[in-house]
């Protein structure tokens, strides 16, 4: 379906994908991105109704639920937030961390991040989590959709240049292991009906990335900590970035931990 998308879009994601990357030296590159989702979007419930026979193929990729999926969404997106707090503050803690005599929170920042957070966690959740873990799991078995999941999801964050790649490998490691992350936080059950049927929703996933990609934003765009280089950068982080150390890589795995616990417990009717 990816692939068809992309052949469809061509003839207008590839000229604005080419103007942007031009205009902003390469800087921003939103327009292109967002004609293929927005594409994606479109095909989706025909694709659901045609190939795999869903009468409600929204509610059938998670996107159901009504007020308990934004109740789920909401827990997990502060949920994503305290997780980065707590990383960045255990550096600050430790004295790896200063906070930077500059720093201060912007309000344009503040919202900036809340919509790239929202937009970003939901589009690929949907993609991720969605639509490519229903056909992982139709296929495959529920272990094998896991790790290909997290895997192709940690490909897609990793399209590089090949020195930046071995550079920065450790990175790779926490995306693989932010992908298994979400996909047990797509299996949070919030309902029950009956001994056996539960309700799941992209809800917990969706706010769980959400969160984290706001809250880093924060961090990032207002530079709000810098690195006291009292330990090596593969501690806290390759470039400044929390996925690519020991300690952010730490943490991914704690919240591992956590969603395959809520994944796994059993619900009350």
């Amino acid at each position: 379906m990816l692939l068809g998308v992309t052949l469809i879009s061509a003839p207008l994601s590839v000229p604005l994908y080419l103007w942007e990357y031009s205009a902003t030296n390469g800087q921003t590159v939103i327009w292109a991105p967002l004609s293929l989702f927005g594409l994606f979007i479109l095909c989706l419930p025909r694709w659901m109704q045609q190939v795999h026979r869903c009468r409600q193929p929204w509610q059938t990729l998670g996107c159901g639920s009504g007020s308990t999926w934004w109740r789920s969404w909401s827990i997990a997106f502060l949920a994503g937030v305290l997780g980065v707090t707590l990383l960045y503050g255990l550096q600050l803690a430790l004295g790896w961390g200063a906070w930077a005599r500059s720093a201060d929170i912007s309000r344009r920042f503040f919202l900036e991040g809340l919509l790239v957070g929202f937009g970003v966690g939901l589009a690929e959740e949907l993609i991720f989590r969605g639509w490519l873990l229903y056909e992982l799991e139709k296929n495959y078995s529920a272990m094998t959709a896991l790790w290909a999941n997290a895997v192709i999801f940690a490909i897609a964050h990793f399209l590089r240049p090949l020195d930046v790649v071995f550079a920065t490998w450790p990175q790779f490691v926490g995306l693989v292991l932010l992908g298994m992350a979400l996909v047990w936080a797509r299996h949070i059950p919030l309902k029950r009906y009956g001994r056996k049927k539960t309700v799941t929703a992209l809800g917990p996933a969706a706010g769980l990335h959400g969160g984290l990609v706001f809250a880093y934003y924060q961090v990032d765009a207002n530079d709000l900590i810098i690195s006291t280089q009292q330990v090596s950068e593969w501690v806290t982080g390759i470039g400044g970035n929390p996925l690519a150390g020991l300690l952010g890589i730490g943490f991914l795995g704690m919240i591992s931990g956590i969603t395959y616990s809520l994944s796994h417990r059993p619900i009350k009717n």
